[in-house]
């Protein structure tokens, strides 16, 4: 699993701080976009990575936009949405109708957050 190169979408610093920190630790190499469009001008450039891990709902680009952005950019990469919202919110649903390989609703533990990585990092190894 090490050397997985993970995009870590959120407009919340102490989120993403937090992520970074966490996924560093375990031998991922992380990238941060701590907006929408800072996350979709990132694909453009750069369709390697392994794993998106976005939060839905950022001031501009939601986190659906930079899935959307994902899949066009390639297809081959699995997202991960998280979301403070709760899966009634009309985001969420749509989010949901792109088939995400994981969805965390905030807060989560540490070791929840990892184990959907991992799950997310063995579907795209393995085919998904």
């Amino acid at each position: 699993m090490e050397n997985k190169k993970i995009l870590l979408v959120d407009d919340d610093e102490i989120v993403h701080l937090t992520f970074e920190h966490l996924l560093t630790e375990k031998g991922f190499e992380v990238e941060i976009a701590q907006s929408g469009e800072e996350a979709i001008e990132k694909l453009s450039k750069n369709s390697s990575y392994d794993l998106v891990i976005t939060d839905l709902r950022m001031h501009g680009a939601s986190g659906v936009d930079v899935f959307k952005k994902t899949l066009e950019v390639n297809a081959n990469i699995c997202v991960m949405v998280m979301s403070g919202f709760g899966g009634e919110s009309p985001l969420f649903k749509e989010a949901m109708e792109l088939k995400p390989c994981s969805h965390a609703f905030k807060p989560f533990s540490d070791e929840e957050f990892l184990e959907k990585v991992h799950l997310c990092l063995e579907e795209q190894v393995s085919g998904g």
